[in-house]
């Protein structure tokens, strides 16, 4: 009996989401999505650098 109820707890521990090829998958698209925020943050900081840049070069924009 008691290894009957090791067994099954070591089954409920190891049905996490790296268990599953859907679940790595949906890791893998929640990591990505992450980095794709990120990039997009870093891309939005760079376009005010450089719109700062040009005010204090008193360039005119295009």
């Amino acid at each position: 009996m008691r290894a009957i109820l090791m067994m099954l707890l070591f089954g409920v521990v190891s049905c996490g989401k790296e268990s599953s090829p859907e679940g790595r998958l949906k890791l893998r698209d929640e990591n990505l999505q992450e980095q794709l925020d990120s990039l997009k943050l870093q891309n939005e900081q760079i376009i005010e650098d450089i719109r700062l840049i040009k005010k204090e070069l008193n360039i005119e924009n295009e």
